[in-house]
């Protein structure tokens, strides 16, 4: 992974966390989350589960156009995070399974270098 995929996926992580642990456990501040990483030919698959309260499905609408970024003031509350995570992702998924929150994405990556043996 380069160093700014590597950024990518961090700034990815903050805010998808950040928003779990500021409105999913809002009013219980406890939960479990669960993250899962795997590496394949088409990049970095990622999914993060949790037990807090269903996610809003506005999130996840690609409502601004992808030709130019919006000014974050002119999106609402906690928009612009949502937006910098369908703009940086690929792929991007949400389901609720029982009481645990599921979403799901791919960070496409440069391919890996295979290491001769030797």
């Amino acid at each position: 992974m380069t160093p700014d995929e590597a950024g990518t996926l961090e700034l990815i992580l903050a805010e998808v966390l950040n928003n779990i642990v500021e409105h999913s456990y809002r009013d219980t501040g406890v939960g479990t989350i669960t993250l899962s990483m795997v590496r394949d030919t088409q990049g970095l698959s990622c999914s993060v589960s949790d037990d807090g309260v269903p996610l809003p499905m506005t999130c996840l609408s690609q409502t601004d156009n992808k030709d130019s970024r919006p000014s974050p003031e002119s999106l609402p509350e906690g928009g612009f995070g949502w937006f910098l995570i369908r703009d940086l992702a690929t792929n991007l998924g949400y389901t609720r399974d029982g009481n645990r929150n599921l979403l799901a994405f791919r960070l496409p990556l440069a391919p890996m270098l295979v290491r001769a043996a030797g």
